[in-house]
């Protein structure tokens, strides 16, 4: 009979792996140390070969080891989402990582993703450095990861762009020259603390680090004590303690990728994949600066339209035999023009457009009419806006497809995986 491994023992070999030691793994294992030695040993045994070895008072994994430790992982997910599958067990776990900027913005946008297509799965994150992130999903313990694409040699799935600014205390002012710039950063490497001093070099403007940080919470707290100013995401929440300072150079967005563990449901690393890239552009076209003269701009977010706008819009827009209050009807407008525009999916429509449901219905409403395909035919002379021209061939696209369901109503949701 063939030498058999034990699934048990591939799984107390991965938790060292993992956790970094017998003792760790142990714990995470809710087993005594001497038992999950004893489960090594036996995979030793079985392969012929030592598994780890000694090295000082710590120990490490051999090459066959590091062999092992692949198919282990490759061994384990196959047999537990049988086991799923098979015996109804537990839900799946999925577990998402991310960088720490934007964490609270691409997690829950990530975990809707998971869930609209594993509706029973658990999600757990783990938020990290972006090349620390890379290794558990070449590790297999992380399912998909968003990080930084310039922190890693590993590029992925580009997503977008993450915009940044400058961020300081309340208050806050730098050194009179010719004093250096005081900046906060995570310490090297970091992707962010380099496009900062690059920046800042680009414009002759001299800047030294005077606050290395293992995580952003240290950036943070050294910013909000006045020790210097930081560059972080700009997601349009703020950070508490911190105001943006707009007396430095605007940066460039850094690139951010999206890198999955083979093996990872494809339509759910899909879905993820796009929900980060709808935020990420979402961010890019809705955050303009802030500075003196643009408090004004700021009430109106980029994107929706003007007032000379809208009076060109309005007359091509099928009110029926009651129609909307004007206002409401305007805003709704924006709000179907901020879905395609953005990618992103309906339930996600901005509150400031109102419910999304009844922008949804308005867009329903007016594509059964024809009118994006209408208002993309005048789009060269009607609007001069940016975005226009591409945002109405997305929704004229969708209201083509609406429209080809003969006997469908108005009240039905479009089947295309974006609600």
């Amino acid at each position: 009979m063939r030498p058999v491994f034990d699934i048990i023992a591939l799984r107390s070999l991965v938790a060292v792996a993992d956790e970094g030691g017998f003792r760790r793994a142990a714990e995470s294992l809710t087993l005594s140390q001497s038992a999950v030695s004893q489960h090594v040993r036996r995979l030793e045994k079985t392969l012929g070969r030592p598994v780890v070895e000694r090295a000082g008072r710590a120990t490490r994994f051999t090459a066959a080891g590091k062999l092992l430790l692949d198919e282990a992982r490759w061994i384990l997910s196959v047999h537990d989402e049988a086991a799923r599958r098979l015996l109804g067990s537990e839900p799946a776990t999925v577990v998402i990582g991310s960088a720490e900027h934007a964490a609270d913005q691409i997690l829950p946008m990530v975990t809707e993703a998971v869930h609209r297509t594993l509706p029973r799965s658990q999600v757990r994150f783990r938020i990290d450095r972006s090349a620390r992130l890379v290794e558990a999903v070449n590790r297999r313990s992380v399912d998909l990861a968003v990080y930084v694409t310039e922190a890693v040699v590993v590029e992925g799935m580009p997503v977008g762009g993450l915009p940044l600014k400058w961020y300081a205390a309340p208050g806050w002012t730098p050194p009179p020259a010719p004093a250096a710039l005081p900046l906060a950063a995570i310490e090297e490497p970091c992707a962010v603390r380099r496009q900062a001093l690059q920046v800042l070099s680009a414009h002759d403007i001299p800047a030294s680090v005077v606050c290395d940080a293992g995580y952003l919470a240290g950036v943070l707290e050294a910013a909000r004590a006045g020790l210097g100013v930081a560059l972080l995401a700009a997601t349009g929440r703020g950070y508490d303690g911190l105001v943006e300072y707009t007396g430095l150079p605007q940066p460039p967005a850094i690139r951010m990728s999206a890198h999955a563990r083979p093996g990872a449901d494809p339509t759910m690393v899909m879905n993820a994949v796009e929900a980060v890239r709808s935020l990420l552009e979402e961010l890019a076209v809705s955050r303009p600066t802030a500075g003196p003269d643009t408090a004004d701009a700021l009430d109106t977010p980029c994107g929706d339209l003007s007032d000379d706008e809208w009076k060109s819009v309005e007359p091509l827009l099928p009110l029926g035999e009651r129609g909307p209050y004007p206002e409401g009807l305007r805003r709704q407008f924006d709000g179907v023009l901020w879905r395609f525009r953005t990618g992103s999916p309906w339930r996600t429509v901005p509150e400031r457009y109102g419910a999304w449901q009844t922008v949804h219905h308005r867009f329903q409403q007016w594509a059964l009419a024809g009118t994006f395909q209408t208002l993309s035919g005048t789009a060269g002379t009607t609007v001069p806006h940016p975005h226009w021209p591409a945002t109405l061939l997305k929704a004229a696209e969708e209201e083509r497809r609406l429209r080809a369901r003969d006997g469908t109503g108005p009240g039905l949701l479009p089947d295309d995986g974006h609600l």
